[in-house]
């Protein structure tokens, strides 16, 4: 597998809040990717996203694959432990009293052709298969939340608190969400699978995205993760913006 990921400072943040990780499981069959966007509206979000990255590559580098089943139960706890440890490390120190991150958790099993992709919050898994760019994860924001009561996405632009999220690492506890979303998705070979935070999805609308992506699909993926940030940046994106991409 071709991999690659990169993130970009928003043009009005000191500090980058986005994470990003990668690992391999312990018995090399499953190969893990992850995105981590700090919640911005709160202390040390940056903190928390590099925990939440850390926490699951350091358990998902001991992982020994038994099954698409049982990889989803290890995810789930991976999760739940890893939000715990936000919500302590908060709660110990008060200059992180209430931060939070986003996650987005791609694990792909080569030799079954199969993947699972966990998320919390709005950062984005798409699935990119030759002919076709689908969203796999569904956000968990406010914006979704309108657009699900019939509100368009132009609508929900104009709400004040539209980039809301509804759940996040570091408060699933609090709101008794005791697991992610969790999604399995077949591949084959050539397939593409793009994580990335808001700072990328919330700019590009579907069309440009998926025009990108395919005008982009037979290089490396380096290549494609940085044509994702310019274009991102060119449809004016002012928050961080982090691309990672795994081709089959």
């Amino acid at each position: 597998m071709d991999s690659f990921a990169i993130s970009r400072t928003g043009y009005k943040k000191r500090v980058n809040e986005d994470s990003f990780g990668g690992t391999v499981s312990a018995d090399g069959l499953v190969k893990f990717l992850v995105v981590s966007d700090g919640m911005g509206g709160h202390l040390a979000g940056d903190v928390a996203g590099r925990m939440t990255v850390e926490g699951i590559c350091a358990a998902a580098s001991k992982y020994v694959y038994g099954g698409v089943e049982h990889l989803r139960g290890f995810l789930t706890e991976t999760v739940v432990s890893v939000d715990s440890e936000i919500t302590k490390h908060a709660a110990d120190n008060i200059q992180c009293k209430n931060m939070g991150a986003t996650l987005v958790l791609l694990a792909v099993i080569e030799s079954e052709n199969n993947a699972v992709v966990c998320n919390v919050g709005d950062s984005r898994c798409y699935h990119y298969d030759g002919g076709r760019l689908l969203q796999v994860t569904r956000d968990h924001s406010v914006a979704q939340l309108m657009i699900e009561k019939g509100y368009t996405p132009e609508e929900t632009r104009k709400y004040l608190f539209n980039n809301a999220v509804t759940k996040a690492m570091g408060f699933l506890a609090k709101i008794g969400c005791t697991e992610p979303d969790c999604y399995e998705v077949e591949h084959k070979r050539g397939d593409i699978f793009l994580l990335c935070s808001d700072g990328l999805s919330a700019a590009v609308d579907p069309v440009e995205l998926y025009s990108v992506i395919s005008e982009n699909a037979g290089k490396r993926m380096d290549k494609m993760c940085e044509a994702l940030v310019y274009t991102a940046l060119g449809c004016g994106s002012e928050d961080d913006i982090t691309v990672a991409a795994v081709k089959i």
